[in-house]
């Protein structure tokens, strides 16, 4: 840690700015707080409201019964990916307020990325200084997308934050070493990998640089408190795995069809991965981040940085595919520039401490911060004003009404179905579009043959219903079946559903 500090030199002017800095990004997040999930990755959003909608049901005295049928029907189809967290505490905040507004979420996962900046600052800022603690946070609370996504209701915003929270824990354990703080350290890089199993990634290789340069391999290799440290990480995620597997079921088919090492020798998904990430947190601030893992002052640190790095880079390797389709899949990519950012802060505002007059100084350098981030605050708030959604559950609640919600619907349909299947309490089958379809081709499964799937998938299903209307023009042989042998039930304005049950002669 640098003995001389910017803003380490007054607690009050610290605190204040952490203070305003926290109040803004908790401000900025809660901007169009009731607009409905579908500014960022509806479908996975949508998809963990409906699994929080139907826990909530489950134990709900009074309702429709068709509204609790249908919505533990929804919970049963839904594939468990990872453990319920975030859905089981949304779900329990319904059951206390006694209804299901579906921005609860939004504010969870906002005080999560939030504890998650407090833990990040109390990381750097002992990693480097409290100059370099404020830039990270800075980094970590305003950079654009990550506003939008850490106010999404999935388990990532829950996930990134035990992920500092275990990073912190780590260091803390290397600056006092005993049982508890190891206990500590393990607890919480366990419980980052119970959330979302790829958390590993940027913690595994983080705590092993870490481990073996700060304390050399043999000395490390003979610790029982770093193994107790490794044994408390992995445990939670591999007892979690195996009763997913082996128990429940559902957890077998996601390790299928989501690693594709032949992506590895096309150049241009390289190009598309450094495109998604450069447009996620700044092409500039990748390479001073990378520049600021060479900063830190200890070779221990330095490897700290360069861990979290690789196993960035070994994520995108295990998931090439997701990484240049899903963005949220780089969400741990944004405290990875914070931490590696801040020994840049603690080198650029360090001879700030020296000028005179001090107070005069401190207003100036407040006063530009704060201007940078109202700037980006302002930009993110029009953004989020302008992009309104709050139409569309009545429009698909309009659509579940106009099938008298019959539950025999096959289609191309947003979010894979999640709308009709939120709002319009409709689950329907899912005509697979052409992203779908060019998974399976990557997958190396056959192409789709229309007649014979149709057939087989709609030949017991009522209706046909089609939203993506983009999509229906561009399958212009599905297109074509449907208008020749089916009368259109109903069409408006952005839907168009086929009468299956009766086909033309």
């Amino acid at each position: 840690m640098v003995e001389k500090s910017f803003f380490g030199q007054s607690k009050i002017f610290l605190g204040l700015v952490l203070f305003i800095m926290f109040v803004l990004g908790l401000g900025i997040r809660m901007v169009d707080l009731t607009d409905p999930p579908l500014d960022f990755h509806p479908t996975r959003q949508l998809r963990s409201a409906i699994i929080a909608r139907s826990l909530y049901y489950r134990g709900l005295p009074e309702t429709e019964d068709w509204r609790r049928q249908v919505a533990i029907g929804q919970y049963s189809g839904e594939e468990i990916i990872e453990p319920l967290v975030m859905e089981t505490i949304v779900a329990n905040t319904y059951q206390i307020i006694g209804s299901d507004p579906v921005w609860v979420a939004r504010i969870y996962s906002s005080l999560f990325w939030l504890i998650g900046g407090l833990a990040l600052y109390f990381l750097t800022s002992a990693m480097t200084s409290p100059d370099g603690g404020v830039l990270a946070v800075a980094y970590y609370l305003f950079v654009p997308f990550g506003i939008i996504a850490s106010r999404s209701f999935q388990p990532d915003p829950l996930m990134v934050m035990f992920i500092i929270l275990a990073l912190w824990g780590v260091h803390y354990w290397y600056r006092k070493p005993s049982w508890k703080t190891a206990v500590l350290a393990g607890g919480l890089a366990g419980i980052a990998m119970f959330v979302k199993a790829v958390a590993l990634f940027p913690i595994l290789f983080a705590l092993a640089a870490f481990f073996l340069f700060s304390q050399g391999f043999k000395k490390a290799i003979k610790n029982p408190q770093i193994w107790l440290i490794a044994v408390l990480s992995v445990l939670p995620m591999i007892a979690y795995t195996i009763y997913g597997v082996y128990i429940l079921g559902t957890m077998e088919s996601q390790f299928l069809g989501r690693f594709f090492p032949e992506m590895w020798r096309d150049l241009g998904f390289y190009f598309q991965w450094e495109d998604m990430a450069s447009g996620i947190v700044g092409y500039g601030a990748i390479f001073v981040a990378l520049l600021g893992t060479l900063l830190f002052s200890s070779a221990g640190l330095r490897a700290f940085g360069i861990g979290l790095w690789i196993g960035y880079f070994l994520f995108g390797m295990t998931f090439p595919f997701h990484f240049t389709t899903h963005s949220y899949y780089h969400l741990p990519l944004i405290p990875i520039v914070a931490i590696t950012l801040a020994p840049v802060g603690a080198l650029v505002f360090n001879p700030l401490a020296d000028l005179k007059p001090v107070l005069l100084v401190r207003i100036a350098v407040g006063a530009i911060m704060l201007s940078a981030i109202v700037i980006k605050v302002w930009d993110v708030g029009l953004d989020l004003a302008r992009e309104d959604y709050r139409h569309e559950p009545a429009h698909w609640a309009n659509i579940g009404e106009i099938i008298d919600h019959n539950p025999s619907v096959i289609g191309l349909v947003h979010d894979y179905g999640n709308r009709l299947a939120y709002f319009g309490w409709v689950t329907p089958n899912i005509w697979p579009p052409l992203g779908q379809q060019n998974l399976r081709e990557l997958q190396g499964k056959p192409a789709i043959e229309v007649k014979e799937w149709f057939d087989k998938r709609a030949g017991n299903k009522d209706f046909f219903l089609v939203t993506m209307k983009n999509q229906f023009e561009k399958q212009p042989e599905l297109k074509k079946l449907l208008y020749d042998n089916f009368l259109v039930y109903a069409e408006g304005d952005g839907y168009l559903i086929f009468d299956l049950r009766n086909p033309l002669e």
